[in-house]
């Protein structure tokens, strides 16, 4: 609906413009009059105007005064006036203030009519647009403020293998989250590996210092830097590192920010940790980065609180740059190979070799030799493998069994593929056993301090990692496990034994009656005398405690 402001200083020429036209067929629910200037100014000040109807000769202020005054104050408001004068300097002048259509008088409603209409279709189009740009700029700032989520997606996607890497569908991506990049550039994956906290922390403590440890990151880290910092699928801390083609490395920068950080991290969440950080490669070798650096962490059972470069001293895994294949040969048989289809993994890499009888060299079989190399090694990191597991693959992939002819190639590398899936298919409990062997040594030392080295040390895993698999498996933190373990145990105690409380509680690992009955209290509901009193009243033995 509309609003209208007629102005004139003759009060039936007020009346006859009110009344000539049927303003409701125009969608106008009200229509305003005023004799002067100053009345017309009083108007819009309490209200907006669509349409101004308005004589230019009027005593005291003109009607031209009028429509400059509402040139710079409502633009929005389209204007008709009116003059009892032919004169074209009159047109010339409102045209000049942006007046919308110039009426001669006496007025021909009809005609009034039709250009009031048509004024009233410029008010609707100007606020469609308005509106339009509205809505654009709110998305805006909503696509801004989500542009972090949808980074921090992208490479979630991207490290887990589920966002493509080839060109149409990556520039797609890539366009969706506002990043663009060179061919020329490169990226570093740097891995935040947790090994402890100072302080026993409940799984939610855990998580919200987690992101503090990540928010840290984001301000460290990457000081001077570009790149995001991220949570990936698998609960791991990471960050993406931007090192542009058409500027100096980043390697001895990020370096030096990853000992700040850890500084940081030790004197403000109390914790400790090791960086590790790969090398810098180009986009389509992002997975194998991901790879190099939680291999890294996983093997690493003995050094803490470090920075780990590529270089560092830890087995690394390779990173191959075959020339006899494309790169997404062997990241495609990789995720065949992780999906347990071996006949359709066979039938390819027979396909393949079948289209490749010529044109070898020492060097492309080298290469070729390393590609399958590094689907070995980054399945076995990714799965939390060692080769030592497969005698068989082992064997395989000692350099003294590299393949010396191209006719051994192909049997070489179904013989390597097949081992590596047997490995992985026996692997499918491999987190289970872990779990009950960490369970059964915890019973085993109830009575002792327990600490999470010492449970990683028990099963060959970095604790880190450890804690992360453990979490994953029971829903429970290791430090949770060991209470629910220890609290067990003090329930059997107390049903079915006649020990004090006291010596209960030491024999679960308790030196302080008041923590253990305190603890007791808090997770069972009631205190270790209410529990044996009601257990004994249930079983009827009628044995008061002690």
């Amino acid at each position: 609906m509309y609003r209208v402001l007629i102005v004139d200083d003759q009060y039936f020429a007020l009346l006859g413009l009110q009344q000539g036209v049927n303003w409701q067929e125009l969608e106008v629910d009200e229509v305003q009059l005023a004799d002067n200037v100053e009345q017309a100014i009083a108007c819009f000040r309490q209200q907006p105007i669509d349409l101004l109807i308005c004589d230019i000769e009027m005593p005291g202020q003109s009607g031209l005064e009028l429509l400059s005054w509402v040139e710079v104050h409502s633009p929005k408001t389209r204007t008709i006036m009116l003059t009892c004068h032919a004169d074209f300097e009159y047109a010339q002048r409102a045209i000049h203030h942006g007046a919308f259509h110039y009426l001669l008088k006496p007025v021909d409603y009809s005609q009034l009519r039709k250009v009031a209409g048509d004024a009233f279709d410029e008010v609707r189009r100007l606020k469609e647009q308005e509106t339009y740009k509205g809505l654009l700029e709110d998305y805006q700032h909503k696509w801004n403020q989500q542009l972090p989520v949808l980074v921090e997606r992208f490479w979630q996607d991207v490290l887990s293998r589920r966002e493509s890497l080839q060109p149409g569908s990556l520039d797609r991506a890539l366009a969706a989250c506002g990043l663009s990049f060179e061919p020329e550039d490169r990226f570093v994956v740097v891995l935040f590996g947790l090994e402890a906290w100072a302080m026993a922390l409940s799984a939610r403590d855990e998580t919200i210092m987690e992101y503090a440890l990540r928010n840290i990151a984001g301000e460290v880290v990457l000081d001077g830097l570009e790149g995001v910092v991220l949570l990936d699928h698998a609960g791991l801390n990471l960050a993406i590192v931007y090192e542009r083609g058409d500027r100096p490395p980043i390697a001895g920068l990020l370096e030096h920010n990853s000992g700040r950080f850890l500084e940081q991290c030790e004197r403000l969440l109390q914790c400790s940790l090791s960086v590790y950080i790969s090398s810098a490669v180009p986009l389509p070798g992002i997975v194998a980065a991901y790879a190099q650096v939680t291999g890294q962490e996983q093997r690493n059972i003995s050094r803490n609180r470090q920075v780990f470069t590529a270089s560092s001293p830890l087995d690394r895994l390779r990173e191959p740059a075959p020339a006899s294949a494309p790169w997404s040969l062997f990241t495609e048989w990789a995720t065949i190979l992780e999906l347990g289809e071996q006949e359709e993994l066979y039938r390819r890499v027979r396909q393949w070799f079948d289209s490749q009888a010529v044109g070898w060299t020492k060097e492309s079989m080298e290469q070729f030799v390393s590609g399958v190399l590094f689907i070995v090694y980054t399945l076995l990191a990714k799965k939390g493998l060692r080769l030592n597991d497969s005698p068989a693959l082992k064997s395989l992939i000692d350099k003294e069994s590299y393949p010396k002819q191209l006719s051994a190639l192909g049997s070489w590398t179904i013989h390597c593929l097949e081992a590596a899936g047997e490995l992985l298919r026996a692997s499918n409990n491999v987190s289970s056993t872990a779990v009950s062997k960490i369970r059964a040594y915890i019973r085993a030392h109830l009575d002792e301090e327990i600490t999470r080295e010492e449970l990683a040390a028990h099963v060959y895993l970095n604790p880190a990692y450890l804690s992360r698999m453990f979490k994953k498996e029971t829903g429970l933190s290791l430090w949770d496990a060991i209470i629910q373990e220890r609290l067990q145990e003090a329930k059997r105690l107390l049903e079915e034994t006649e020990y004090k409380i006291t010596e209960i509680a030491e024999r679960v690992g308790y030196t302080s009656l008041g923590s253990f009955s305190n603890l007791f209290k808090r997770v069972v509901g009631v205190t270790p005398q209410q529990y044996r009193a009601k257990r004994r009243r249930e079983s009827g033995a009628g044995v008061s405690d002690r």
